[in-house]
């Protein structure tokens, strides 16, 4: 996918071991694949930073982590002001190395219905390794990143769902996107 150092660029950083490089992208070290870079993110409820040792010993091979955690984390990392918005960075930096027609799906009511519908049309029309779609309703400022991280060569579709929960979040979302059709 790339290497920790073009990641590190991307977001303003360094990386511990640049010359690792990362085959995926998780938030969740409970489906954290060997070779993933893992994102410790924070929220209400919870803190991924404190998963780093077991995003390591799943086989992470680094880790975006907040600057606090410089010096302090059991793998490579690169360190930010903020994961979540470095994912959006890094989605937003892999989503410009690919030329697919990607569609966004925005609304009120409906949107994983008809993306859901979209997809089938498209794998229909393409074939099922062309389409990349939105899993479930991972719309988010979390979601939609993950999604576009999981581009490849291979897609020449994409129907990406972009939902909201706060004020300029569907601008922040088609600013990573970056939909040829809206």
């Amino acid at each position: 996918m790339m290497s920790l150092a073009e990641a590190a660029a991307v977001v303003g950083s360094r990386a511990g071991d640049g010359s690792a490089a990362f085959t995926g992208v998780s938030t969740d070290t409970r489906s954290l694949q060997r070779g993933d870079l893992f994102v410790a993110l924070r929220g209400e409820r919870f803190d991924g930073h404190a998963f780093l040792d077991h995003a390591k010993s799943a086989g992470a091979a680094g880790a975006l982590v907040d600057r606090g955690y410089a010096g302090k984390a059991p793998l490579a990392v690169i360190t930010v002001a903020d994961t979540k918005r470095a994912l959006g960075d890094l989605a937003r930096h892999w989503r410009a190395r690919f030329s697919p027609a990607l569609i966004a799906i925005t609304g009120s009511n409906g949107k994983t219905t008809v993306k859901e519908m979209l997809a089938a049309i498209l794998r229909r029309h393409a074939g099922t390794d062309a389409v990349l779609a939105t899993t479930g309703n991972l719309n988010n400022d979390i979601g939609v990143p993950l999604t576009l991280l999981r581009l490849r060569p291979a897609h020449h579709w994409c129907a990406i769902e972009l939902g909201m929960n706060h004020k300029g979040e569907i601008a922040n979302l088609a600013g990573i996107a970056r939909p040829t059709v809206a």
